[in-house]
This record gives C-alpha cells, structure tokens and sequence, in this order.
C-alpha cells in the first residue's frame, strides 16, 4: 500500500499543484509586481517602487475604505462567532425548548430530504409501474 502511494504520488498531486499555480499564485505574484509599477495595460508596465502606495495612503477615501472594511470584519466575524457559538449551546445544553430550537433548526435539512423521498416514490411507482 505504503510503495503503491509513492509511485502514484506524483500522478495525483501534479494536476492540483499546477492548477493551484495556474489559478493562484502566478496571478498572485503578478499582483503584488503591477502594485508597483505604473501601467494602462499588463504588458507597458514600469516599475516606479512604492509611489502607488505613497499616493492610496495619502487619499482620505481610500483611509476611510481601510477604516469602515476593518470594522466590519472585526464586527462581522465577532457577531458570527457569537451568534454560532449561541445556537451551539441551545442545540447541546439541556434547557427547556432545546427539543423545539433543534426542531426548527433542523427542518430545512430534512424537508428537502422528504420531497424527494415522495418524488422518487411517485416516480417508481406511478411512471415506472
């Protein structure tokens, strides 16, 4: 099994780590070069070093975008992780209503799972009969 793995490595592993440089971190590093060059299309590019981010820093709108995109990731990722860890304690601690919160919680899972249990009954046996 062990030898079967090593030989196959390569075959399973190349296609992700080419689509990865590929899809990822060419264009990545691509982005971090043009951040410092001056340019109207990719291919007339001239360096000018940290100019680009002299001028974003000295404008108030791109401060204040900073500003309001990192106060609503902070605010964001808190609320979410409250709110989760909130529905994780009704759905595991013994308090009255869990069996009702677990209920309503649940019910989108299961529906789907109902129609097509009664789509697949009518099809094997109303048409397929």
């Amino acid at each position: 099994m062990q030898k079967s793995l090593k030989k196959y490595f390569p075959v399973f592993v190349l296609p992700t780590a080419a689509a990865f440089l590929i899809g990822f971190v060419i264009p990545f590093v691509m982005a971090i070069y043009l951040s410092f060059c001056s340019f109207t299309t990719v291919t007339d590019a001239s360096f000018v070093g940290i100019h680009n981010y002299i001028e974003a820093f000295k404008d108030s709108t791109f401060l204040h975008a900073i500003g309001f995109s990192t106060l609503f990731t902070i605010v964001t990722v808190v609320l979410i992780n409250v709110l989760a860890f909130t529905v994780a304690m009704c759905l595991t601690k013994k308090i009255k209503g869990t069996n009702l919160f677990r209920t309503i919680f649940f019910m989108p899972n299961l529906i789907g799972g109902i129609v097509l249990g009664y789509v697949w009954q009518l099809l094997f046996n109303g048409l397929l009969s």
